[in-house]
């Protein structure tokens, strides 16, 4: 990978863990600041520690976020230690019982909060994360443990790298009530107010950062832009990587070459991914065949319940097909399982009763050969 790929691939480069690489790009920060900045609006950030570049999304979606947060609570419990951090000076050594009884405070819980193993779980999965990110170290014991026995202790250190977690932001964030806030307050706090560089940066940000982008009601949408603009912004995005833009009737998608290893890869080698692909052949066979009706923008859109049920219907008959450990759940749960992928992974999104299926689905096919299992 080079170095454009590492920086839009990681949270950040460590110099502790790859100082050939960190000063690998130091040596070119000034070009690859330039390219970022210019190309996406991208922040490119040098630290004595690391090197990070801020990939904030052109387009706020609903599959963004930290994955393996399932609950709006395990969000608070991570800017909670977060702010627990703050305090600690490098290296410095702390226990997870006094992080407990930290965060207990912040939320405004008694101590019968962590008696809950819902509770218990949700901090573990924080932990995990935070050790993930090199955020802390465990030092000694089993955070693990936690969830099975309340009074576990574990010793952490912290790194020190808490403080840059979390971008800077030049307006205050209390005053704002939602989501596109967030997204109105980059464009505003950038220097140049220019309205056509602001949308090149949008529009370059959503291509490297998302699996698609679709058109719009709106004629003056985003995908219209890429309609007309698409042999330049192909050969602008060629100078982060090797890559096609493939324009469609209502979609657009930078294909990487093979050689290309940025962001997360679909499918993984793993069942639920198979299972998803199976699902997006269903679906394209549907259409095809004039069973199920896309709308003008391409988009499959149906009631909830229908598409759970065809979920089903599709993974019933792959049972056998699937590793022991996805043979001992059950149905609903192996359906739950498939439905939270295509969110995570932005191929569908839930509006009301209704799941609305993206045109990247139509482009995905497969199926188990006979004798795999």
């Amino acid at each position: 990978m080079n170095n454009k790929e590492i920086l839009l691939s990681q949270r950040w480069v460590l110099k502790r863990n790859d100082q050939e690489r960190y000063y690998q790009i130091k040596d070119h920060i000034k070009e690859l600041r330039n390219l970022f900045q210019e190309k996406a609006g991208f922040s490119l950030v040098s630290h004595p520690q690391f090197i990070r570049l801020d990939k904030t999304p052109g387009k706020g979606e609903p599959w963004m976020g930290i994955t393996q947060f399932q609950y709006v609570e395990e969000y608070q419990i991570f800017c909670y230690i977060l702010t627990f951090l703050e305090d600690k000076e490098v290296e410095e050594q702390f226990i997870l019982s006094h992080l407990c009884e930290f965060v207990q405070i912040q939320l405004g819980v008694d101590e019968n909060y962590w008696l809950q193993f819902k509770h218990r779980k949700m901090l573990v999965n924080v932990l995990k994360f935070c050790i993930k990110e090199q955020l802390i170290i465990q030092d000694d014991g089993n955070s693990d443990h936690f969830m099975q026995d309340q009074f576990v202790e574990v010793l952490f250190e912290n790194t020190g790298l808490s403080r840059y977690f979390m971008r800077n932001f030049t307006a205050d964030v209390f005053e704002w009530t939602y989501p596109q806030d967030v997204m109105e307050n980059e464009w505003i706090s950038n220097d140049n107010q220019d309205r056509g560089l602001i949308r090149i940066q949008r529009v370059y940000r959503r291509l490297l950062l998302s699996c698609g982008i679709y058109r719009e009601d709106d004629e003056n949408d985003d995908f219209s832009y890429i309609r007309r603009y698409r042999k330049s912004i192909e050969k602008d995005l060629q100078q982060f990587f090797p890559c096609d833009l493939q324009v469609y009737e209502s979609s657009a998608f930078l294909i990487l070459d093979d050689d290309v290893k940025v962001g997360q890869m679909f499918p993984k080698s793993n069942a639920l991914d198979e299972l998803v692909v199976l699902c997006c052949s269903q679906i394209r066979k549907g259409i095809k065949n004039g069973d199920y009706k896309i709308d003008d923008r391409e988009l499959y859109i149906d009631g909830k319940e229908r598409i759970l049920k065809r979920f089903k219907i599709v993974i019933q008959k792959q049972l056998s097909y699937l590793p022991a450990t996805y043979r001992q759940k059950s149905l609903d749960q192996l359906v739950d399982m498939v439905y939270q992928r295509f969110m995570e992974i932005g191929f569908m999104s839930q509006q009301d009763e209704e799941i609305v299926f993206y045109p990247v689905v139509a482009k995905l096919t497969g199926e188990f050969e006979e004798g795999a299992s």
